[in-house]
């Protein structure tokens, strides 16, 4: 199910990162005087620039941005080649290329829209393509062929086709595989076969199935989560109930998890940690399913769990916070202490009367999901 609990969710406050962790880990002790913004600077998000400026591109222009998007993969995807897989300094290294006068200033949270940006980098960039990169079959087609965007494009073209069946995959049908290799644009980094995953999770193909809970069609949406995608509903079950087209509703799943990646970024990665390749994967169709206010609840359970043990292992500072970091940020470390553990809490906060049901079912389903594309699961 296209799981919702947006509403309360929305009172969960993301928290700049730690001025110790960031400091220390990822920036250096360097400290320099911030150069003074002038009155006509942009302060409404990622990307800030002097609007006197007139040599920089507008913020409006969309055919720039997807140019220095194409650029920036690139970029990553050399790295990547000469050996970076950190993706904290992959991140650094996008990040300091658009803010080169920012190089050794430490981010603190006097610079809430530039640690916005980093995070962004971070999350919908960085890892998404690491993801590309290690962790999903048919990746290896990008190795060499990022010289120039064409070859880019191409190879991302031909790891989706080859994807698209990965492990026991191959034995569901191949009739809407043409719509879910197209739909993957709408969440940059997103296998087509872990999108083919969640839709064989939710429906098993079945494009007209409707649950007890109202969730219908294909990728299962609720109401509110169809309208947030762009989905009309009409009268359920019926012919403008666009939920039960495959050719809407499998590009609205992508959809949907661009914004749940998105928000977990905002509430959860930025503060708890940022999961690495296929654990973002888990994390994101986790909230697909659960909510993302319910996985941004179990993370801060985790990370509070972790600082705990690093701290009876005498570790302190920014270690203590490093390990917390890490711990919260492994899907199975939420699972632990069943009904008590993170994810168990989170359940019982989101869904107080079918807690253990959610438990189970919000646990098992990114683990599903993934062992399918790995062959290990039907």
């Amino acid at each position: 199910m296209a799981g919702e609990n947006i509403k309360i969710q929305t009172q969960i406050v993301p928290l700049a990162p730690r001025r110790d962790e960031k400091t220390t880990e990822t920036r250096g002790g360097r400290r320099f005087e911030l150069r003074e913004r002038t009155d006509s600077a942009d302060r409404r998000g990622d990307f800030a620039e002097d609007r006197q400026d007139r040599t920089n591109p507008s913020l409006t222009d969309e055919n720039w941005l997807r140019e220095r998007t194409l650029e920036e993969l690139k970029t990553i995807v050399k790295a990547v080649q000469l050996g970076a897989t950190d993706p904290w300094q992959l991140t650094d290294l996008i990040f300091y290329a658009r803010h080169p006068d920012m190089k050794g200033v430490p981010l603190t949270a006097d610079h809430q829209d530039l640690l916005d940006e980093w995070n962004s980098v971070s999350a919908l960039l960085v890892h998404p393509t690491l993801n590309e990169i290690k962790d999903v079959i048919g990746a290896q087609d990008l190795i060499g062929l990022v010289d120039d965007r064409k070859d880019l494009d191409e190879a991302f073209a031909n790891a989706s086709r080859f994807k698209i069946n990965a492990g026991s995959l191959n034995t569901y049908t191949s009739r809407y595989d043409n719509v879910i290799a197209n739909a993957v644009e709408w969440c940059p980094g997103l296998s087509p076969a872990v999108l083919k995953s969640l839709i064989a999770q939710e429906s098993k193909f079945n494009a007209t199935v409707i649950n007890s809970y109202g969730y219908a069609g294909i990728a299962q949406f609720g109401r509110p989560a169809a309208r947030e995608v762009g989905l009309n509903v009409g009268i359920a079950g019926s012919a403008s109930d666009e939920r039960l087209d495959p050719s809407k509703a499998i590009p609205g799943a992508a959809r949907l998890l661009n914004i749940k990646a998105k928000r977990l970024g905002e509430i959860a990665f930025s503060r708890y940690g940022q999961p690495d390749g296929i654990e973002f994967w888990k994390f994101v169709t986790a909230a697909y399913n659960g909510g993302e206010g319910t996985v941004a609840v179990a993370m801060g359970h985790a990370y509070r769990s972790g600082l705990a043990q690093a701290r009876a292992n005498n570790l302190v500072g920014v270690e203590a916070v490093s390990f917390a970091r890490r711990y919260a940020s492994k899907w199975e470390n939420l699972k632990i202490g069943g009904t008590d553990s993170p994810l168990g809490l989170a359940a019982a906060r989101f869904f107080p009367n079918i807690a253990v049901q959610k438990y189970h079912e919000i646990g098992n389903y990114p683990s599903q999901i993934m062992a399918r594309v790995a062959g290990t699961f039907r």
